[in-house]
């Protein structure tokens, strides 16, 4: 089976990017599958990271002229969505591909219209909550821009599609719920590298784009409030992003430059994560929450907000770790303590976090998304007999 992921550019690894290689390293590992990741444009030259499936390039570069005048960026944007279009559709008429999946947003409008000799299965992968746009906006015209968004790309768009990939239950069945064409497909674990947290070092990790949505803000308030009963332990905080400066600012307003770390990126995740004892989590809004999965997988267990998307289908309350109420810094900051004052507590919920996470292993996703696969080609084929005899 010939496979293709349509990929935004990669300017830094984000979790949809690390998921969308791992899946597609596993499927290419499974006999009689050819994989191929289509990034729109690759500065980071990431082939390494694949010794299976086949990175491309289209070497098409979005925002080089952002900075050079509002209509000169529309112009621009406008230049390079034709060359897109032009550049993935030679691409996939020489490969002949039986499934293509839109990844990131660069190409989930033009992909299922286009027209292949090979009529391929099309899906959309769907990595945020629904709502997205509309939850981060901050202010009335940028929420009624979210809104028309909204229904252009759902309601319009989006039907073209032969199916629509979400992360969780929660997600189908609230804001998909009327429609038909829609499929659970969980994120695997993307770093399965046999190390687990031992819980006993005085380290709290986190980690994630420092962006509105992720909310770091508020897990700094909280922190201040942490460090009052217990000034011995630290918060790691590992990413970059627009809000670095104002995070920076808020840590030495507070007085926590010796208790919040802002500690940058890394591409061993993992191995950082390990050396925690606690994960936090203070999102506005999550798909799926890849950093608590990982988490998990290290045995580390979570205090997390109980935001929209699927972070409760992640999280068993009282079992994994905990969740709390959107906004309830003082019960989050208990829930932090609780797990702080008894280690016996927090190995448990670790131990019963990691066995949790077993059930996302890649080789189980992967074979998931070849039953639908499958399931979506019968019916397409079957689509086609119909319409010849």
């Amino acid at each position: 089976m010939k496979i293709v992921y349509c990929l935004d550019s990669i300017y830094q690894l984000s979790g949809m990017d690390i998921v969308t290689m791992t899946k597609a390293e596993a499927l290419a590992m499974i006999p009689g599958n050819q994989v191929w990741v289509v990034a729109a444009s690759n500065p980071r030259s990431l082939v390494h990271r694949m010794k299976h499936a086949s990175m491309i390039d289209l070497n098409i570069h979005y925002y080089e002229h952002d900075n050079e005048g509002l209509l000169r960026s529309i112009i621009d944007l406008q230049k390079k969505r034709k060359q897109h279009r032009q550049k993935l559709n030679e691409f996939l008429e020489n490969v002949a591909p039986d499934v293509v999946i839109s990844v990131g947003v660069l190409t989930k409008y033009f992909l299922p219209t286009m027209k292949l000799s090979s009529t391929p299965v099309f899906i959309r992968e769907q990595h945020t909550e629904r709502h997205y746009n509309l939850h981060s906006a901050t202010s009335l015209f940028k929420k009624m821009v979210a809104l028309f968004g909204e229904f252009y790309d759902y309601y319009w768009r989006s039907r073209a599609y032969d199916m629509i990939a979400v992360l969780t239950e929660r997600d189908r069945d609230g804001v998909w719920k009327h429609w038909t064409k829609v499929v659970v497909m969980p994120n695997p674990i993307t770093h399965e590298t046999g190390l687990v947290s031992d819980a006993n070092a005085k380290i709290v990790v986190t980690a994630g784009r420092l962006a509105v949505m992720k909310n770091f803000s508020a897990m700094i308030n909280i922190w201040a409030k942490v460090v009052r009963r217990h000034p011995d332990w630290v918060l790691n905080i590992w990413g970059i992003g627009c809000k670095e400066v104002e995070l920076r600012t808020q840590i030495q307003r507070l007085g926590l430059n010796r208790h919040v770390f802002l500690m940058g990126y890394t591409e061993e995740i993992s191995v950082e994560m390990s050396k925690g004892s606690i994960m936090l989590l203070t999102s506005l809004s999550e798909g799926f929450s890849l950093v608590t999965l990982e988490a998990m997988a290290l045995g580390i267990p979570t205090v997390v907000y109980n935001c929209p998307g699927g972070i409760s289908h992640l999280v068993k309350d009282g079992v994994t770790g905990y969740l709390v109420q959107m906004n309830d810094e003082d019960a989050f900051v208990k829930r932090v303590c609780q797990l702080i004052e008894n280690a016996r507590l927090r190995k448990a919920m670790g131990q019963a976090a990691k066995k949790e996470s077993m059930q996302y292993n890649v080789d189980n996703i992967a074979s998931r998304w070849m039953d639908l696969f499958h399931e979506l080609l019968d019916k397409k084929q079957g689509t086609r007999n119909n319409t010849v005899f």
